[in-house]
């Protein structure tokens, strides 16, 4: 059996390209390079794209866990664990032992700081293979520009870990665990404010470890999952699809959703203390659910979007090598460092495309192997 989501590939490519702009943003930010200073604030759009990944995969994993348990009466974890090893540690590993072991070197010879002693180096292979970057960030050195985008990667991980268990455990109470995940996530940015009050540890330490965390994101896994539930059981929830999902309703929402991913509708306490983790929660799980409606008001089933889409892991993990690589580039190139054309303009676009490029040609002739292999541990055919 095979399932198909339409417009979900062009909503992961969507929520890439809002991971890369945000760091093309970071890196000539810091050479103060180009003019338009704005775009500092409007294109901070590197969590909200991950977080637009983290509702995604809690709604995709969900469904397809559903549906196996549905067809099958249980969940056969052994398979799901080879397919998402297959997925997911093939590229991850390559990439990850790649720039661990020769990005430093090559980055301090192209002029950006890069520890390059040994310990440092094993430190961040072990986390690496541990996958537990995200603990390395919170709470160990690690080499700054390499490998901090692999955090998100061990998040996921962390959450496939233990996914299909709770799923199954509670899969006649799935909206119980639906308001136990959010209130799981409230309780984590409480303990934002109570902990510091309590020991002598700094907010900002806190808000920065709590971010790292899978706690931190089990609104957003959550709701994706609570998306899933209410499209595999639609048939119950017919009324409520009818009144929310209507197309006055869907642009509304996507409105709404574009002014917060572009930081229009902002507020520097709610986002601070990732309170807007909920808002995104919210707003990214109606988009998955229209997304895949019979009347969603937008079409993203292009070829180009459908592409980009099925490599967008590649272009996550790529992106910021490339970043790098083309702004010092750039300011070899072009000695007009406050040129708008340049810097602002075509400097973001050159680095989407070379890592497109990359990410293209990395699914076609490497990743596209192991995918072949987990179409045999499959249930359900999908590409995820």
């Amino acid at each position: 059996m095979r399932i198909y989501f339409k417009n979900l590939d062009g909503i992961r490519f969507i929520a890439a390209l809002l991971v890369v702009l945000h760091h093309a943003q970071f890196f000539k930010g810091r050479y103060s390079l180009g003019s338009l200073n704005f775009l500092h604030h409007t294109l901070e759009t590197g969590r909200t794209g991950v977080n637009l990944f983290f509702v995604l995969s809690g709604f995709l994993i969900s469904y397809l866990l559903m549906e196996e348990n549905e067809k099958s009466g249980t969940i056969n974890f052994k398979n799901f664990y080879i397919r998402r090893m297959l997925r997911i540690w093939p590229l991850y590993l390559a990439y990850g032992i790649s720039l661990t072991l020769l990005a430093p070197f090559v980055f301090s010879k192209l002029g950006f700081p890069a520890l390059t002693d040994m310990g440092t180096i094993l430190t961040n292979l072990l986390f690496l293979l541990l996958f537990a970057v995200n603990f390395q960030l919170a709470f160990f050195p690690y080499n700054t520009g390499i490998l901090e985008i692999t955090w998100s990667v061990c998040v996921e991980e962390q959450f496939y870990l233990l996914w299909p268990l709770v799923l199954l455990l509670f899969r006649n109470r799935l909206k119980q665990l639906f308001i136990s995940m959010l209130a799981l996530g409230v309780l984590s940015k409480v303990l934002l404010f109570v902990i510091p009050a309590v020991f002598d540890v700094p907010t900002q330490r806190m808000l920065d470890i709590n971010y790292l965390m899978l706690f931190d994101k089990l609104e957003l896994f959550g709701s994706g999952m609570f998306g899933a539930y209410i499209l595999f059981h639609r048939h119950r929830y017919t009324a409520f699809l009818q009144k929310f999902f209507t197309r006055p309703m869907q642009w509304l929402m996507v409105t709404i959703t574009v002014l917060v991913v572009f930081n229009v509708l902002k507020s520097e306490f709610v986002s601070h203390y990732y309170l807007d983790n909920f808002i995104h929660a919210g707003l990214f799980a109606y988009l998955m659910m229209a997304a895949v409606s019979e009347n969603c008001v937008f079409n993203l089933e292009y070829p180009v979007l459908r592409t980009l889409g099925k490599v967008s892991y590649g272009i996550y993990l790529f992106h910021t090598p490339v970043c790098q690589l083309v702004v010092l580039a750039f300011m070899k190139v072009f000695p007009d460092m406050k040129s708008v054309l340049v810097y602002d303009l075509l400097y973001p676009a050159v680095c989407v495309g070379i890592t497109c490029v990359i990410a293209y040609y990395s699914y076609e002739l490497f990743e596209k192997h192991f995918l072949k292999l987990k179409t045999k541990f499959a249930f359900l055919h999908t590409r995820i």
